[in-house]
């Protein structure tokens, strides 16, 4: 049997202060994946491991209606009690056995999602199945540039424990750029981005460590959070830095539509 997919029910009191972006910034990232996949205010989206909505409700005001799909219901809880008059639905399932019918959307959005389902071919298949011909999936992820403050940080945790917390039960982290072409999906249009700037201190960087708000550190025996917070401590104390400055990241949300494999 397959290791089970990455549940975020215990996410969702603290999911939207970690993975949030900075304010105004979710409206500009809407319009760049309403962009890359051709949506009108008549479009059908569906949007696989929706969370508590910080994509589908700001990019509901570009489409007709939005079906979100999530295993967690703690994080669907959270989008609805956030939900004004969005035309969001929200279905409690599995990305790999959707409980819908074929060809119902004109768009499939996933953002961070593939990592955290072992089967994730099989969802890939079942966001094929869903999709109208011609519909795209909509893939979107983060990257950055660490200012040398929060790269050093990352450093040591990495050099302590960064081999345990980096392994995926889903796609594997070399595979992120490539994992869609290499089942068949075609690009469609060029990779668009949006480039914005976050804050944040040693402090609360420690913190979110000991919080393990993370999904990669939920499995971390305690033992080896211990070692990888040490070392994080040890290399502030050596760089000099002020628990309470804040530390630059200018970040970088990616956007990438595709073409489902032929069939």
């Amino acid at each position: 049997m397959s290791p089970e997919s990455i549940r975020f029910d215990r996410a969702a009191g603290f999911y939207d202060e970690t993975r949030g972006f900075p304010p105004g910034e979710d409206r500009h990232i809407a319009a760049l994946i309403a962009q890359a996949a051709y949506l009108t205010p008549s479009s059908r989206v569906l949007e696989v491991g929706v969370g508590t909505g910080r994509i589908a409700l700001p990019l509901a005001g570009h489409v007709g209606a939005i079906v979100g799909i999530d295993l967690a219901r703690p994080m669907l809880e959270r989008l609805l009690a956030k939900r004004t008059a969005e035309p969001v639905r929200v279905v409690e399932g599995d990305v790999t056995r959707l409980p819908l019918a074929p060809g119902l959307f004109d768009a499939a959005v996933a953002v961070h999602v593939f990592h955290l389902v072992p089967d994730w071919p099989d969802a890939l298949r079942e966001v094929a199945r869903a999709l109208r011909p011609g519909g795209r999936l909509v893939s979107g992820w983060n990257e950055g540039d660490r200012g040398m403050g929060e790269s050093a940080l990352w450093r040591a945790w990495d050099a302590a424990v960064g081999a345990i917390t980096r392994r995926n039960v889903g796609v594997p982290r070399e595979r992120y750029r490539t994992f869609l072409e290499d089942e068949g999906w075609r690009p469609a249009g060029d990779l668009l981005v949006h480039r914005y700037v976050t804050r944040h201190t040693p402090r609360g960087f420690i913190d979110q460590i000991e919080r393990r708000v993370w999904s990669s550190f939920w499995r971390l025996p305690d033992a080896d959070l211990a070692r990888g917070l040490a070392a994080v401590r040890a290399a502030m104390r050596e760089l000099g830095l002020d628990p309470d400055q804040p530390l630059e990241h200018v970040a970088r949300f990616n956007v990438q539509a595709y073409l489902p494999p032929d069939r």
